[in-house]
């Protein structure tokens, strides 16, 4: 989870500077700057899970090194699973505190033609969240060791993918 956090303060810096060097009020600008720091968002959590990896690998060496069977106690496949979930769920973390930030506002969710239903759907959105997050690092850990580059680039683009398909919500 510390990975996806630096990941994701590294984005929001880049992020900042550049609607700041930008014009403000340039309306179509602003959005695809935002567009802009999600692609760079995504691609940063992707650099920060291949630095994770290769820190687990030098890991998993030293376990196997001390160990008295010369083996490691962790299978490379339980540390993929635990750092997608641990970056599922610091993702869904924050998904969920922007979301419960937006119901504190005075009124109803619903009333002025909303969906009633935002809180649910929100929910479900940030739980399949958490859960390609777990599915990605799995797939992209494997992808590492078995040294599959187009699985790394289907992680990717599935990401970016996922993450843009997020800004046509509006619409």
């Amino acid at each position: 989870a510390f990975f996806w956090l630096v990941s994701l303060l590294l984005a929001s810096l880049i992020w900042f500077v550049s609607v700041h060097l930008s014009d403000r009020e340039d309306a179509k600008l602003q959005y695809g700057l935002l567009i802009f720091g999600a692609a760079v968002s995504v691609l940063l959590q992707e650099a920060f899970r291949f630095a994770y990896f290769k820190l687990l690998k030098k890991a998993d060496e030293g376990l196997a090194t001390i160990s008295e069977d010369g083996r490691s106690p962790i299978s490379l496949r339980q540390m993929a699973y635990v750092s997608g979930l641990s970056f599922g769920i610091i993702s869904g973390v924050f998904s969920v505190i922007n979301i419960l930030a937006d119901s504190i506002g005075p009124g109803i969710v619903g009333i002025h033609g909303d969906s009633p239903y935002y809180f649910i759907t929100s929910a479900f959105l940030t739980m399949a969240l958490v859960l390609l997050h777990t599915f990605w690092g799995v797939i992209f850990f494997d992808a590492c060791e078995k040294r599959r580059y187009w699985c790394l680039g289907l992680v990717v683009a599935s990401h970016l993918l996922t993450s843009g398909l997020v800004s046509l919500i509006r619409w």
